[in-house]
């Protein structure tokens, strides 16, 4: 097959239409849509032919939650809305019904927060990538906050927690019966029952980690967050052996997602 054959059914292809029917070639990753009154709509575009096309409703503050609602237009036209929920969504009680027994993807609620300006938000990573990250190292259904933050927080979180006075890369808090267990790069495993926890990511260290290890930033952020979700989900490297069984978990993980392996 010629080569510009190949390059043109190989990747997606974007064009901008105005008004007046003229388009323009637009290269792009993902699109973000500003809707007006702070809400957003953000499109992850598949870099091959046969991938999935991400939809993310977004809302600029954090007092509301963005909902999208799909409704049939024509019989090949679909109408996404985006509303802003503000305060608690309303929950309404149903009876309980046998669902069919199967295996099904675990399910992540994330929530991300950035505590970072200037530089450290400009290097932050975006929360669909973060999203797509952890999801592909989750296990069980978990409730996981990811929070970016900057060299003073990081360092503050990290002496008060584990007594050592610097920042560092990813501390992991795993929230098990009332406690938080907090770690850097280590992990705890918390009690029984639902999961939940938090992700601590110091921007400003994994940034010049990166390049003290000659790794792309993006790459390196993935290999902190399923490190970090491994960690949450009672993985450990306190011994050789544990250590071992994890780096090959998280290498076959970011393989998967295709990055490189992070310890090679």
């Amino acid at each position: 097959m010629p080569k510009a054959a190949n390059e043109k059914m190989g990747k997606t292809r974007i064009l901008a239409v105005d008004a007046d029917g003229r388009t323009t070639r637009i290269k792009a990753e993902r699109l973000e849509i500003e809707l007006g009154d702070g809400r957003r709509l953000l499109l992850s575009l598949p870099g091959e032919p046969w991938g999935d096309l991400e939809i993310e409703a977004d809302c600029a503050g954090e007092d509301a939650v963005p909902l999208l609602s799909l409704q049939p237009a024509a019989c090949n036209v679909l109408t996404l809305r985006v509303d802003l929920q503000h305060g608690l969504l309303p929950v309404e009680e149903a009876e309980p019904i046998d669902l069919p027994q199967g295996d099904s993807p675990p399910v992540l609620k994330l929530a991300v927060q950035k505590a970072v300006e200037g530089v450290d938000k400009a290097n932050a990573p975006k929360k669909h990538a973060i999203r797509r990250w952890a999801q592909a190292a989750l296990l069980r259904d978990a409730e996981v906050t990811v929070r970016l933050v900057g060299e003073a927080e990081g360092r503050e979180l990290n002496r008060g927690f584990r007594g050592k006075d610097y920042a560092t890369n990813v501390l992991t808090f795993v929230y098990g019966e009332g406690e938080a267990m907090p770690a850097a790069g280590e992990g705890s495993e918390g009690g029984h029952g639902p999961l939940a926890g938090d992700l601590v990511l110091c921007v400003p260290v994994v940034v010049r980690e990166a390049a003290e290890q000659g790794k792309t930033l993006e790459a390196h952020f993935a290999h902190l967050v399923v490190h970090g979700m491994l960690h949450l989900q009672g993985h450990d490297h306190e011994n050789e052996a544990d250590a071992l069984e994890m780096e090959k978990l998280e290498t076959d993980i970011l393989g998967g997602l295709g990055y490189a392996d992070p310890y090679a």
